[in-house]
């Protein structure tokens, strides 16, 4: 980004007295230089001219720099709301938590994301078991403290055992969360909506202990997995599954004090770039964000065809007060009145049923077949469900039109309100009609773009009201005796007030007994973001790649693939994996990016899920004609075999000598402040002679000679290791002869 000039850096004094300096020099005829000249006069003229404009063009409003952001495609964000995983405990039975129940930590606001089954079970004993070990993390898992999910190395064939006091429900959808160990020196690439999906190298299959063939106890059964957020075990997240048949108790080594019901966990294929480490397993959790929902809305497509019903799982929708629309062939939309029986309707009745599961806390939407009640018509999201609160039920309502340009209308200040989250629609009544129909308005920045026909509005959150447009720029409500702008869709939340820490969110008052609570801190919550925030992330964005064209920009993108733990990339322009003579032989339109991924490996390598999550990523921002290629990197095995002449006191320096060789051949950097080899970087028996020669008490290296294996690479007459330029290096078992000084 460049600098800003000073525009406004000469005073009208200054540019009068630089003007008359200069007359000798530019016209020497002009010898009266007094103020009653009219030269002079119009120096003093110009000067103040250009004063004046100096001072307009230094001066940058708030406007013009909003204005600047917006030709950029750049808009101050709003407030983010900070989310955690809660998990509850002590049922005694069954019980659905509707999408939006609310929770409280102290005066925090938090609702759950999505509906959750919360069964009567605990969870008692977490095993892990391999080849050669089985231990009991239970007590790591109730105190969060990382443990492997199937060891330190994540062989195929490893369990993962979760042990429950009683037998989970049959055939209902149950979610148990996990919680990952994310705190890496190489952080995880950002995920967004809309990005490529993570794939897993390895592979993880679940079953549990259930009644096989003729009453067998011990079989393992498979079970019917929903959802997998976790993407095998890769990351955080949930699972979700039914279980298809009765559990059966069985005693599990070296849990074996009594029968549990087990569902178990087992590393089908191998191939994890890190070992997973879990910090805690939760069953009956769900995400909850730090918001209110004063109303919502919730959209179906109509079929046109009779007797239709909808179903929704919502919190609002099951305790709150409701409106029904239908968009009529007109595009407008229209209440539906809510009837006890439809059977009391006329075929032209606008009316529906609603209906409410206590059990499953579902609320079921039913029209009519024509005959009894009208069909809504066939439609994209034409049929409505406006669920709000009690106390929103007279505060929805904005006001009544004037039908005068430039209206504005003051909301409820003192709340965050969320911009994306707000439906407004403005009613009038038809001539000749009795009902008042509905338009959606949408909100915007401002109305620049705005023509006379356009809904839009204008939120201003800092002072609270909401402004309509002057029928130019944005078209006028229209005028109305009784309110007739409403919204129908509002929440607040937001803000670093909501990452609150761990255990605070324990309110819960929907049923005794049940307690609530967040094992990890509540992250993400965040301030509107200030103008000045703004700017810099114009500049942070400005200076990240978008489009894959330079070897950099296939480095960049690649490193900041979402979800994966890129630790490093090369990208090798003209180049495919076979080839020689490279770069002296180039192929046209390919290239090759190698990376390595994070691990704690000293031979990182990455599996093939890895490879096509990365692959899948860049080809979204690489060019039509370039074909992609993503490969692992090469390891070649460097042994130095030397002979050190040191001083008598630093004879035995060999482990010294051979830590500092290690340093230097490694291809991942292990905080020592270096990146590691070079990828394609010849190993020159100079390197070796410069590591050695700075140790103190070195005299002089006698003799040096270098080993190499792997594939790929050729040693020279010189005894330097020329590596593939898709290889690194990692060290070998070094061999280092020392000799005093005094032996010679």
């Amino acid at each position: 980004m460049l600098p800003i000039p000073n525009l406004d850096d000469r005073m009208f004094e200054q540019m009068v007295q630089e003007a008359r300096k200069s007359i000798p020099k530019l016209f020497p005829e002009w010898t009266d230089e007094n103020e009653h000249d009219p030269g002079i006069t119009l120096l003093e003229l110009m000067s103040w001219m250009t004063e004046m404009q100096q001072y307009y063009l230094n001066r940058v409003t708030e406007r013009s720099e909003r204005k600047f952001l917006k030709l950029l495609g750049i808009s101050p964000r709003e407030a983010v709301s900070a989310v955690c995983d809660v998990a509850f405990a002590g049922l005694q039975q069954q019980l659905v938590l509707p999408k939006g129940t609310p929770l409280h930590a102290m005066d925090q606001r938090f609702e759950t994301l999505d509906t959750v089954n919360l069964v009567p079970s605990e969870l008692e004993k977490v095993l892990v078991r391999t080849e050669t070990a089985a231990g009991d993390f239970t007590s790591n898992n109730h105190a969060k403290i990382a443990y492997y999910a199937f060891g330190p190395e994540a062989r195929k064939g490893a369990h993962l055992y979760l042990g429950f006091d009683r037998a989970l429900l049959e055939q209902t959808e149950i979610s148990i969360f996990f919680k990952l160990f994310d705190r890496y020196p190489v952080r995880v690439g950002h995920r967004e909506d809309g990005t490529t999906p993570m794939i897993s190298s390895a592979k993880v299959a679940w079953t549990f202990a259930g009644a096989g063939q003729q009453g067998q106890s011990e079989s393992w059964l498979p079970i019917e997995q929903i959802s997998d957020s976790t993407v095998h075990l890769s990351q955080s997240g949930e699972l979700r599954f039914q279980i298809t048949s009765e559990m059966k108790p069985i005693a599990l080594y070296p849990a074996d004090d009594r029968s549990r019901f087990w569902v178990c966990c087992t590393l089908e294929e191998d191939g994890y770039e890190l070992s997973p480490k879990i910090e805690k397993v939760s069953l009956n959790a769900v995400k909850a964000a730090e918001q209110e929902t004063f109303s919502e809305v919730t959209a179906f497509d109509s079929s046109g065809e009779p007797d239709q019903s909808f179903e929704v799982s919502s919190y609002l929708a099951y305790n709150g007060m409701h409106t029904v629309q239908v968009q009529d062939e007109q595009g407008h939309w229209r209440d539906w009145h809510i009837v006890a029986e439809l059977e009391d309707c006329e075929p032209d009745d606008l009316c529906c049923q609603l209906q409410q599961d206590s059990a499953l806390r579902t609320t079921r939407l039913r029209f009519g077949d024509g005959v009894n009640g009208r069909i809504p018509p066939q439609g994209s999201q034409r049929v409505r469900l406006i669920a709000y609160t009690a106390e929103f039920d007279y505060g929805r309502f904005v006001g009544g039109s004037r039908g005068l340009p430039g209206q504005t209308f003051e909301i409820s200040r003192g709340r965050m309100y969320k911009p994306s989250s707000m439906l407004l629609q403005v009613g009038y009544r038809p001539r000749g009609e009795s009902d008042v129909v509905w338009d959606d308005w949408q909100s915007v920045d401002d109305f620049d773009n705005s023509k006379s026909t356009d809904r839009h509005y204008v939120y201003d959150d800092a002072a609270g009201t909401i402004r309509f447009g002057n029928n130019e720029a944005g078209l006028t409500p229209p005028k109305s005796v009784e309110p007739n702008i409403r919204f129908l869709a509002l929440q607040a939340g937001g803000g670093v007030r909501g990452n609150v820490k761990d255990g605070l969110v324990t309110g819960f008052t929907n049923t005794k007994g049940v307690r609530v609570t967040n094992p990890f801190p509540a992250r993400g919550g965040l301030e509107a973001e200030t103008l000045t925030q703004a700017k810099l992330r114009v500049r942070r964005e400005l200076e990240k790649p978008t489009r894959a064209v330079t070897g950099e920009d296939y480095e960049a993108i690649a490193k900041a693939t979402p979800g994966l733990r890129v630790a490093r990339v090369k990208a090798i322009p003209l180049y495919k994996l076979g080839m020689r003579d490279y770069p002296k032989v180039k192929a046209p339109a390919q290239m090759t990016v190698v990376v390595v991924p994070y691990s704690e490996s000293d031979k990182p390598k990455a599996g093939k899920g890895f490879l096509q999550t990365i692959k899948q990523h860049l080809d979204r921002h690489r060019l039509l004609t370039t074909e992609l290629h993503v490969i692992p990197a090469e390891y070649i095995k460097i042994t130095v075999h030397a002979v050190v002449v040191m001083e008598p006191k630093h004879k035995d320096e060999q482990r010294r000598i051979m830590q500092e060789l290690r340093l230097l051949l490694q291809p991942m950097d292990h905080g020592q402040g270096s990146e590691g080899w070079r990828f394609g970087r010849t190993v020159y028996k100079g390197d070796i002679y410069g590591v050695i020669s700075r140790i103190k008490g070195v005299v002089y290296v006698q003799d040096i000679w270098i080993d190499a294996e792997g594939t790929g690479f050729h040693k020279d007459g010189a005894g330097d290791i020329h590596i593939p330029p898709y290889a690194l290096v990692y060290s070998g078992d070094h061999e280092v002869e020392t000799i005093s000084q005094t032996d010679l």
